[in-house]
């Protein structure tokens, strides 16, 4: 059985991810904003599973700080997990900043996930160990990754901001994929479909949230089977062996061109280490 970190497993995805999971028995470290929130999401997965191998953890996960408080407390308790399943964003309707300068949705989405891998990538230094990171076919249609948008209004709008977040976790996965070979990590990414989860209705923009609650509910898929590749990424033999590559309804697609643009890859990873005053790898 594997050990699982999952950010943002209190609703959505996450949290189905985490049941199906947990129903097989792996032992589940949920990585959450509120402690209330985890501890009510570890009740409910604990009685449909019947698994009781649960740990709650807090982080405002657009923080660099905060991810490396908590990530200190699980490497306090933790010698190893197996997989890092990087779940967690956000959408924001208006341009806004985090505690770190950085555009809301890009730090929920994608300095999220560099952050969180970084400071507990020690601990996936085993046989087998895994990061998936969720993206999006929505970054098919960001044509570039300006990164003055990271901390400037640049004409923001909002799926504009969502697509270019989703375009940089696929980045980024391509990126961290190549440098982790030599620890035997493997690294996917994976699109889960159209899902209702509630991650639109998080924005502030009350007209916004409730059109996007209106025609999720009306079209997208169940989170059931939007959580299959979280599921079948962080716990198959199947593929145990892949990296590099980015899924959807379980198999392998290409994604976008800009995607394998090596160049690209390389100068969103320096700039995230740039802004976030550390050396990955």
């Amino acid at each position: 059985m594997k050990t699982i970190l999952i950010t943002g497993a209190t609703s959505g995805l996450g949290f189905e991810a985490a049941k199906q999971l947990s129903k097989q028995q792996h032992e589940i470290i949920v990585l959450c904003r509120s402690k209330e929130n985890g501890e009510r999401t570890i009740s409910e997965l604990a009685a449909a599973s019947g698994n009781k191998k649960f740990h709650v953890y807090t982080a405002n996960l657009s923080s660099q700080k905060s991810i490396e408080q908590a990530s200190k407390q699980i490497k306090n308790d933790f010698g190893k997990i197996d997989v890092l399943l990087n779940n967690a964003g956000g959408v924001f309707s208006d341009f806004q900043l985090s505690e770190d300068g950085i555009e809301m949705t890009m730090a929920n989405n994608h300095f999220n996930y560099f952050w969180t891998t970084y400071y507990l990538f020690d601990l996936l230094k085993n046989e087998g160990g895994r990061i998936v990171n969720v993206a999006s076919d929505s970054h098919y249609r960001a044509k570039k990754m300006d990164v003055e948008t990271f901390y400037k209004n640049k004409s923001h709008f909002v799926l504009t901001a969502y697509e270019r977040s989703k375009l940089a976790n696929v980045l980024f996965t391509y990126s961290l994929a190549e440098k982790a070979k030599q620890y035997n990590i493997t690294v996917n990414a994976l699109h889960p479909g159209f899902v209702y989860t509630p991650i639109g209705g998080k924005t502030e923009n009350k007209f916004y949230a409730a059109v996007w609650n209106a025609f999720s509910k009306a079209f997208a898929l169940t989170v059931e089977k939007g959580a299959s590749s979280h599921v079948y990424l962080a716990g198959s033999q199947e593929v145990k062996d892949t990296t590099a590559s980015y899924f959807h309804n379980c198999k392998a697609k290409t994604s976008s061109c800009i995607s394998y643009d090596k160049d690209v890859q390389e100068n969103l990873w320096r700039e995230s280490e740039r802004v976030s005053g550390l050396k990955f790898l």
